[in-house]
């Protein structure tokens, strides 16, 4: 199969939270980040997700220097959740669709 992305990605492991945003008990999962680019991202979930499900999704990305991280918040929709065989409990991989991505850099006080 011939591989059809158009942007770079970028391989990271940092956690993630997973938040199904159509479904009717607006679900929270934690999940692990795999790579992402501007257009897609991919990571592992201990739920299956079902294609086109909307997610809002939240990780966090430490800077160059060691002044905190920044908090990157994202919409976007599942395309493809497929078991991840040989894992001990129930593991799926998840593509998805970057709709819309924010970055939010946090705010540092100085309490004298």
């Amino acid at each position: 199969m011939a591989d059809r992305r158009n942007a770079r990605r970028y391989s990271v492991y940092l956690p993630l939270q997973v938040f199904l945003a159509n479904r009717p008990s607006h679900e929270v999962y934690s999940a692990r980040l795999q790579d992402v680019s501007r257009s897609g991202i991919y990571f592992h979930s201990k739920a299956a997700i079902d294609p086109g499900t909307r997610l809002e999704l939240t990780f966090a990305l430490p800077t160059e220097r060691d002044t905190g991280s920044v908090l990157i918040r994202a919409s976007a929709r599942a395309l493809r959740s497929t078991a991840i065989e040989g894992e001990p409990t129930p593991l799926y991989g998840v593509a998805a669709t970057i709709d819309r991505i924010d970055f939010v850099r946090p705010v540092v006080t100085n309490a004298a």
